[in-house]
């Protein structure tokens, strides 16, 4: 079974990610892709660094197929140069982010309704072999779109595509308008992995006792190759650690507070994030404090 850490905006740096012990995949946080082939200070938050046993995505935004293929080239001849930061694994397609921003410039959960568009972008990050793709959605960008079934016509779509490295697509449980204190919605979930598409999914989901509350009514499981954790990753970068054990039959150490600080601060040696990463990290994660 996957385990995914979710991206998080000025969080999920080379550090934070590798702290997290027990982790299958890993995200860096949400990066325009107009910003990477225009600005090359931009690649300084691509961080992929090897990490044991974790496969690292970049995720991006954009809503063009031009960027996509001009992003690839640029991607390709960026991690060329920079050897020791080519551990790259795929590239996460975001349709989720609410942020008006990404939605006003038709990026993020606006692609939901768009399915010949999202389709396209796919095919073009595809037009190369040595990168998996995926896909990050909502169940829509609102109450109604939900009603409207926007996003099954969207995994119609994607189910036509072919090619295999086109690998997941990940589905956080909420509609972009529902606030974070709002409930995530499983209802939806055993419908979604009637596709022949493998689905990871996200919300709500802190230890394996999660996981299975969500799951365990389900009698088709064989689409269901993953979840994510986000926010509880933040509080406890250990929580990977039991669900990696109970499903993956892989048993780590639990550390205290005190060493995880420690060995944070020993990983920032080896390639110093930003320094609004740390400041955030600071705000979010208690064992800092």
């Amino acid at each position: 079974m996957e385990l995914h850490l979710a991206s998080m905006e000025n969080v999920t740096c080379w550090a934070f990610r590798k702290l997290c012990h027990g982790v299958t995949d890993s995200y860096t946080g949400m990066l325009s892709m107009n910003y990477l082939i225009r600005r090359s200070k931009a690649w300084k938050e691509v961080d992929t660094f090897p990490i044991p046993n974790q496969r690292q995505w970049i995720q991006v935004a954009t809503s063009k197929e031009k960027e996509c293929s001009e992003f690839i080239a640029r991607l390709q001849r960026e991690l060329k140069e920079d050897s020791a930061n080519n551990s790259l694994y795929g590239i996460q397609l975001n349709a989720s982010c609410p942020s008006p921003n990404i939605v006003r410039l038709g990026q993020g959960p606006a692609l939901i309704k768009r399915c010949a568009k999202v389709s396209s972008l796919i095919k073009e990050l595809l037009k190369q072999d040595k990168y998996k793709v995926s896909l990050k959605v909502r169940l829509g960008m609102n109450a109604e779109e939900v009603k409207q079934r926007k996003l099954f016509a969207l995994l119609e779509e994607l189910e036509k595509i072919s090619d295999s490295n086109f690998t997941n697509v990940a589905v956080h449980f909420k509609h972009a308008r529902e606030q974070s204190f709002t409930p995530y919605n499983y209802d939806l979930l055993k419908e979604i992995l009637s596709f022949k598409i493998p689905i990871v999914i996200n919300g709500g989901i802190k230890n394996y006792k999660d996981f299975n509350n969500i799951t365990k009514s389900l009698t088709n499981k064989k689409n269901l190759v993953g979840f994510m954790i986000g926010r509880e990753a933040l509080k406890n970068p250990d929580c990977f650690i039991e669900p990696n054990k109970i499903l993956n039959n892989h048993s780590l150490p639990f550390r205290s507070q005190a060493q995880i600080k420690l060995e944070f601060l020993s990983l920032c040696k080896e390639h110093e994030p930003k320094s609004i990463y740390l400041d955030k990290i600071k705000e979010y994660c208690p064992w800092y404090n």
